[in-house]
């Protein structure tokens, strides 16, 4: 698993202060882009040089509890390799002082090359991703 802390913003909610529902699906994102990050390279850049994309094919989510405006998260993310082409980003969303849980669900990912074409998942991005999740659980926490 890997966690994230992020912060949330007035930008981002309605106007009860609730963070409004599909912004927790950017926070996935930036959970994502973090632990790229945290393995030593920028996503965007490492697609590019590889001439692959991650196209999102299926997202869910469980609401728990609302996220206020201005309050503090924790994303954890849990990725799961569906065979050679597939991401399955298992997360969840929780309150960074109680630990409360506020959604859980999962972001699914298909590798595809520059025209749309399923392909399997590079060595060096698979790679990464296991590292990483491997050395957070291990007690690595420099997020």
């Amino acid at each position: 698993m890997f966690e994230v802390r992020l912060q949330t913003y007035w930008g981002d909610a309605d106007p009860a202060r609730i963070v409004f529902f599909p912004h927790f699906f950017k926070y996935v994102e930036q959970a994502e882009e973090e632990l790229f990050r945290a393995a030593g390279f920028n996503r965007q850049e490492q697609l590019e040089g590889l001439h692959v994309w991650l196209p999102r094919v299926e997202a869910f989510a469980k609401f728990r509890r609302p996220i206020h405006a201005g309050s503090a998260i924790r994303v954890r993310l849990n990725p799961e390799f569906k065979g050679e082409k597939t991401i399955r980003y298992n997360f969840e969303i929780v309150d960074d002082k109680t630990g409360e849980p506020q959604a859980e669900g999962y972001v699914t990912v298909v590798c595809v090359d520059t025209q749309f074409k399923a392909t399997p998942i590079p060595d060096v991005i698979r790679k990464a991703i296991t590292t990483k999740t491997q050395r957070h659980r291990e007690g690595d926490h420099d997020s």
